[in-house]
C-alpha cells in the first residue's frame, strides 16, 4: 500500500491554518498518512492553533524551532518523513480532496517518474474554496527531460507536487544557502534524476496575497531563484556544456531585463554585453558569467 508524509512548514500563518488543516483532513485515498508540521519560530498564534486543530489527527508531529527559513524547515520535515512519498504544502495554500490520491496513482503507475505535480489556481479567499471540487481533467504528461524547464523559472510551488521520499532525501533536500523559494533548488536537483509527470488540472489553491509571501518582495524572489541556479551549476560539474550554456543564457537574460526594468542606465552596457554572451551561447566560463549576472540584484535586496 502506498503511503504519504505531508510536510508543512509554518511561519506566522495563524490566519490560514484552520482551512489549510481542513484541506489535509479532507484528503481521500486508500494510503497511509503522516503529518509533519514545522513551526519555524512563529511569533503569532500559529503554534497554538496547530496544537488545537490537529488534536484529532492520527500520526501527526508538530516540530518547533527557531526561525531558520523555509528551506531549513522543509528539510527538517524531509528528515522526519517515513512514508513512500512526500506531499509538501505551504501553510497558506489548500489542496483539493482528490489531489494526493491522483498524484499517488500517477507515480504508482509510472515508476520511472521522480515526482508528479498538478497546476495551481489563485483565489481571493481560501475560506470559500470547495475542497470536494471534482477534478474533471485527469490527463497527465510525462516530461522526460525536465531540467531546462526547471531552469526557466520555478515550475511549481511546493503545494503542487508529490515526490518519492527516497529520492528527495538522496539529493539532500533544499539548498539552505537560499533560505526561501525552497522548491526551486529542490526542483533543479530532482530534474537531474529522472522524468516528472504533470497533471493538467489545478489541484492547489493559493491566495492572491498572504503575509510573508515571496511575491511581496519581487527583487528577493528573482535573486533567490537566480542564485539557486548559479549554485546548481557550480556544484554539478558533470552537467553537459549545452545545459551550462542554457543556464548562462537564462541568468544573463534575466539580469539584462532587470537592468532595463529598473532603468539602471549605468549598467546597461555591462549587462547587455553579458546578455549577448548568453544569447549566442558563447562558452566563456559559464559559471563565472552566471555569477557576474547575479551581482545586479545585490543592491536591491531587502
Amino acid at each position: 500500500m502506498p503511503s504519504v508524509s505531508y510536510v508543512i512548514p509554518v511561519f506566522n500563518k495563524s490566519k490560514f491554518l484552520k482551512p489549510v488543516i481542513d484541506s489535509l483532513k479532507s484528503q481521500k485515498g486508500d494510503f497511509q498518512k503522516e503529518y509533519i508540521f514545522i513551526d519555524d519560530g512563529s511569533t503569532d498564534e500559529s503554534y497554538k492553533i496547530l496544537i488545537q486543530e490537529t488534536k484529532d489527527m492520527n500520526n501527526c508531529q508538530i516540530l518547533k524551532q527557531k526561525n531558520r527559513g523555509s528551506a531549513n524547515a522543509t528539510n527538517q520535515g524531509i528528515k522526519k518523513a517515513k512514508m513512500k512519498y512526500i506531499k509538501f504544502l505551504d501553510a497558506d495554500d489548500l489542496i483539493l480532496s482528490d489531489s494526493t490520491r491522483l498524484l499517488v496513482e500517477i507515480l504508482e503507475k509510472n515508476s520511472s517518474c521522480v515526482l508528479a505535480y498538478g497546476l495551481q489556481r489563485k483565489v481571493n479567499n481560501i475560506v470559500n474554496v470547495n475542497l470536494n471540487e471534482k477534478i474533471t481533467n485527469r490527463d497527465f504528461k510525462i516530461i522526460d527531460n525536465p531540467m531546462k524547464l526547471a531552469m526557466r523559472n520555478s515550475m511549481f510551488n511546493p503545494s503542487q507536487f508529490l515526490v518519492k521520499t527516497s529520492i528527495c532525501k538522496s539529493v539532500g533536500g533544499c539548498d539552505e544557502r537560499v533560505k526561501f523559494s525552497q522548491e526551486y533548488s529542490l526542483t533543479l536537483k530532482l530534474s537531474k534524476i529522472g522524468p516528472f509527470a504533470r497533471l493538467n488540472y489545478p489541484i492547489a489553491i493559493l491566495p492572491f496575497s498572504a503575509p510573508g509571501q515571496i511575491s511581496e518582495k519581487k527583487n528577493n524572489q528573482i535573486f533567490r531563484v537566480s542564485k539557486s541556479l548559479e549554485l546548481f551549476v557550480n556544484e554539478n560539474t558533470d552537467l553537459p556544456i549545452n545545459i551550462r550554456l542554457y543556464a548562462q543564457r537564462r541568468l544573463t537574460a534575466r539580469a539584462w531585463r532587470f537592468a532595463r526594468n529598473k532603468k539602471i542606465k549605468s549598467l546597461y552596457l555591462k549587462y547587455f554585453f553579458l546578455y549577448l554572451i548568453g544569447l549566442f551561447r558563447i562558452n566563456i566560463q559559464p559559471l563565472k558569467v552566471c555569477r557576474l549576472a547575479n551581482k545586479i540584484y545585490e543592491p536591491f535586496l531587502d
